[in-house]
């Protein structure tokens, strides 16, 4: 199970990283919108000096299988950035942060469409 949580904290931060380029190129209004929204609430654990939900439950269950393997440990190394600080960790997580919010403004998001004001109830 900690490697499944493992996973899925991969699956976020590549969904953080590599979503930006591809939300920036298809400029979906929904996809930018869930993207930034992860990403606010990740800056917004760290602001807060909160520990990531899937850091908490990754360790509460490393007692388990897989603790020993190659993969979850570099896995683990490069999830959790081990070569890091805190501190470079957050600067980075800021800039990129600042790099995405300010995309609404030099990248603006499509104008709602037909089928968005259908599906949004309007």
């Amino acid at each position: 199970m900690a490697f499944f949580i493992l996973m899925l904290h991969l699956g976020v931060i590549l969904f953080v990283v590599i979503g930006f380029p591809v939300a920036l190129i298809t400029n979906h209004r929904r996809f930018r919108l869930i993207h930034a929204g992860v990403l606010a609430s990740i800056t917004l654990l760290m602001i807060l000096q909160i520990p990531c939900p899937l850091t908490v439950l990754e360790e509460g269950m490393s007692g388990e299988s897989y603790a020993g393997s190659f993969l979850a440990t570099w896995l683990n190394r490069i999830i959790y950035m081990e070569w890091f600080t805190p501190q470079t960790v957050f600067v980075v997580n800021m800039i990129f942060a600042v790099v995405v919010f300010s995309s609404f403004w030099w990248r603006p998001l499509k104008p709602k469409t037909g089928r968005d004001q259908i599906t949004s109830g309007k």
